[in-house]
């Protein structure tokens, strides 16, 4: 495993020349704006009032996840974007908001699979090949209307762990978006599967849902957690060096309100107590102010943001007050100040 030499500001001790390999880099600052149903909201009133107060917060990137419904027998189901209306209005409020968008399809999985690293038909070939042609049919279909709308990334997949091993159906599905979409594309793997991704080389980033456990037990001291990102990152920028320093970017992030956010940050939680919270808010305080400092990662996505008042938008919700701070404290207006050790 290689040693790696965080490149961060000398606040956290690290060398001038680290510094200038980051100057003039464009970092993007996005948060995922999640839906309750299909997506409608997307192209809301409510969404005029989030992309408002994200922007405030120093966001300056939204990735939205158009739906398509994946059945047993590996078919995929999905209305033409073109014919939704909310979408072509989301890819405008976005304009007008003078944010930039990531598409990134999700295949709603619910009814018929546990999640999407689930999602695989054993021998049956047959379900194979509908799984992967109707697939093709909708990823383009969405490829096609992202390019349209001038769309500056796109991701062709998200967490599918057990099909990637099917690599030449996944380099003609990539090969079919490039024909109809210009910008620039990623995959977003889990963050324990990225080296079983064998088609890296056909795109332009590596995508992870970087949900890496930070300590292997209960802590909420703040250098034990900074620390807990070396590995991870030395990983990372390994991965990227094997690919001819392709960059990486985290396609999504986050953490919920839970004891053991350090230890499994992707398990759903939610409480209030206020040692929580303030683990909380460490844990993505310390994200924001190492990994933007990384110059192989090109930017990071939190999960999530629901418009408006929803019984959704419980865990990992980026609208509760001490995501609020932590987004205003490093990207917004105020100078970052790091918190005394927990």
């Amino acid at each position: 495993m290689i040693i790696l030499p965080l490149i961060l500001c000398c606040l956290f001790g690290l060398p001038a020349s680290s510094m200038a390999e980051n100057e003039g880099r464009t970092f993007s600052r996005g948060i995922v704006i999640s839906c309750p149903r299909a997506g409608q909201i997307w192209g809301s009133p409510e969404m005029v009032s989030t992309l408002e107060e994200i922007t405030s917060l120093g966001a300056e990137w939204v990735a939205i996840h158009p739906y398509a419904r994946i059945h047993r027998d590996g078919t995929v189901q999905y209305r033409p974007a073109s014919e939704t209306g909310y979408l072509a209005r989301a890819a405008e409020l976005a304009r007008a908001a003078d944010v930039q968008l990531f598409w990134k399809p999700h295949l709603a999985y619910w009814g018929s699979f546990d999640w999407r690293g689930d999602i695989e038909f054993g021998t049956d070939e047959e379900s194979w090949r509908r799984f992967f042609e109707s697939y093709q049919s909708f990823i383009v279909d969405q490829a096609r209307f992202a390019e349209s709308l001038g769309v500056d990334l796109f991701s062709v997949g998200v967490e599918y762990e057990k099909t990637t091993v099917y690599e030449t159906e996944w380099r003609k599905i990539i090969a079919a978006v490039r024909s109809v979409y210009s910008g620039r594309l990623t995959y977003a793997a889990n963050w324990d599967s990225l080296d079983r991704v064998p088609f890296w080389d056909a795109l332009d980033s590596i995508g992870v849902h970087a949900y890496f456990p930070l300590t292997r037990g209960a802590t909420r001291d703040r250098s034990a957690l900074s620390s807990g990102w070396d590995r991870p990152l030395a990983e990372l920028e390994a991965l990227s060096r094997l690919h001819q320093g392709k960059p990486i970017l985290f396609a999504e992030i986050g953490y919920p309100r839970s004891p053991r956010a350090a230890l499994e940050p992707w398990i759903p939680d939610n409480r209030d107590q206020p040692d929580v919270i303030s683990l909380r808010q460490t844990l993505i305080e310390v994200a924001l102010e190492t990994i933007e400092q990384a110059p192989f990662i090109e930017g990071m996505f939190w999960w999530k943001w629901i418009p408006g008042d929803n019984r959704w938008d419980r865990d990992f919700s980026m609208k509760d007050q001490e995501a609020r701070e932590a987004l205003r404290r490093y990207w917004g207006s105020e100078e970052p100040t790091a918190l005394s050790a927990q």
